[in-house]
């Protein structure tokens, strides 16, 4: 087997013991972030803030715009969190 000739990625990629590079996960473009008063959703890729104020973690939305973000299902979900501030 060759050996590594960047030795920056050897010390920062970890292997798990059946050599495969298991264990980062991948970086999320939607994340929630604690505000005060409840949470807010950052756009990693953008760099700004998206939507509204939330109360409650709004865990189902962030997983809808992380994996598939069907317009929908969005809007949907949106709604429904809009329904829950009132």
């Amino acid at each position: 087997m060759p050996e590594n000739r960047n030795p920056v990625a050897a010390q920062c990629h970890p292997v798990t013991e059946d050599g495969t590079g298991g264990g980062w996960l991948a970086k999320r473009r939607y994340v929630a972030r604690g505000v005060p008063g409840g949470y807010r959703i950052w756009d990693n890729k953008a760099r700004r803030w998206w939507g509204d104020h939330y109360e409650l973690c709004p865990d189902d939305l962030l997983a809808e715009l992380n994996d598939t973000a069907d317009p929908v299902r969005i809007t949907a979900l949106l709604k429904r969190y809009r329904a829950l501030r009132r």
